[in-house]
């Protein structure tokens, strides 16, 4: 079977930068913040970053570097 492009989840990713999204990691962090840029390998690098550890807000980032070896899930929040 051929690989069918139009699902390729890296080209949904591509129409959303600039915009909110949530990157939960394998350990349980959650990280919340607007996307800047990804690589084939499902790194990210969020602006205006805020981390939650179980659910409680522990910090901010202006820019973060998110190793894709340790997403468990990405989110793009939900437009109105």
């Amino acid at each position: 079977m051929a690989y069918n492009n139009s699902r390729n989840p890296l080209r949904a990713l591509q129409k959303r930068i600039g915009e909110p999204i949530t990157i939960r990691l394998k350990d349980g962090t959650k990280y919340i913040g607007n996307l800047k840029e990804y690589d084939n390998f499902m790194n990210f690098i969020i602006s205006d970053a805020t981390e939650f550890i179980n659910d409680t807000e522990t910090e901010k980032y202006q820019e973060l570097f998110v190793r894709g070896n340790n997403v468990l899930f990405i989110e793009p929040d939900k437009l109105d």
